[in-house]
């Protein structure tokens, strides 16, 4: 059981040790974590010309995209402009950010073929502003697009002003392992919970209050060497069904396991053992 725990400590320790997609240290080792502003519905706004842009942060857009040029059953598009002939593409999903110019940048790249421009793809970059008067999500302001002809565009830029882009704290890996241990302790304090109180029930026929668990050294200790034999039984009854079945005996006398209580092992200790193996 012990081991069992340090293994869900060690996982849970490399899982937060690997960095979170949208997040970013700065040189001052500050850190920054926008994938709050991943949406259910996508950002939507206007165009100087009046075209719609639907965009989603860290994740795809939710609006259906329309003869964008791209196969977007096998890939994520991040935003679109929505034109008269068809969506514009204006990058794919990106979860990297940059550190740059007092801001967070986000680049996204490789969209729909630029009209009229060979070889080029649409594309978009975001930077995010840090904001605490923005308490909420905020929302994305286009600041140019190249070329400016609203069908040529080929290359837009945003600003987002919002408190998501502030530092925060990070749960550290230390931090990490103490809520794992916590966890770990509140499993295993229900399961000793459920167990002493159907033991104390069924195998020592208490009632009432008497049923609930007691938190002592001694009953802690009784409870586990119950699971113990149970879980010895369960291996000698499936190493002995297994036997069965690949020698092909016809019947395999097991031993029989009766649970009791302290009281009533305490007259059968003095018996002799059977010579069969036992689970140590």
């Amino acid at each position: 059981m012990l081991s069992n725990l340090w293994l869900v400590l060690l996982l849970s320790s490399s899982v937060l040790a690997q960095k979170k997609p949208c997040t970013v240290h700065d040189s001052d080792n500050n850190y920054y974590d926008l994938s709050p502003l991943k949406a259910s519905k996508d950002y939507e706004f206007q165009t100087d010309g009046g075209h719609t842009v639907y965009l989603n942060i860290c994740g795809r857009v939710r609006t259906e995209p329309w003869n964008t040029g791209l196969d977007v059953s096998h890939v994520d598009v991040a935003g679109l402009v929505r034109r008269d002939h068809g969506d514009f593409a204006i990058g794919l999903v990106n979860t990297t950010l940059e550190v740059k110019g007092g801001g967070l940048l986000l680049r996204q790249s490789q969209g729909s073929s630029c009209p009229g421009i060979d070889d080029e793809r649409g594309s978009s970059t975001i930077l995010f502003i840090c904001d605490t008067s923005v308490y909420s999500a905020g929302k994305p302001v286009l600041l140019a697009q190249w070329p400016s002809e609203e069908e040529r565009a080929c290359h837009y830029e945003f600003e987002w002003r919002t408190h998501y882009a502030c530092p925060i704290g990070e749960r550290g890996l230390l931090g990490g392992l103490i809520v794992s241990l916590i966890i770990s302790v509140m499993i295993l304090l229900m399961a000793f919970i459920v167990i002493s109180t159907v033991y104390n029930r069924f195998v020592l026929r208490q009632r009432g209050f008497d049923q609930l668990p007691k938190f002592t050294i001694a009953h802690a200790r009784e409870i586990w060497e119950v699971c113990s034999e149970f879980l010895c039984s369960l291996v000698d009854y499936i190493s002995a069904a297994w036997n069965t079945r690949t020698r092909g005996f016809g019947n395999v006398n097991t031993t029989s396991h009766h649970w009791t209580s302290r009281e009533e092992e305490a007259p059968r200790s003095a018996e002799p053992e059977p010579d069969h193996a036992r689970c140590t």
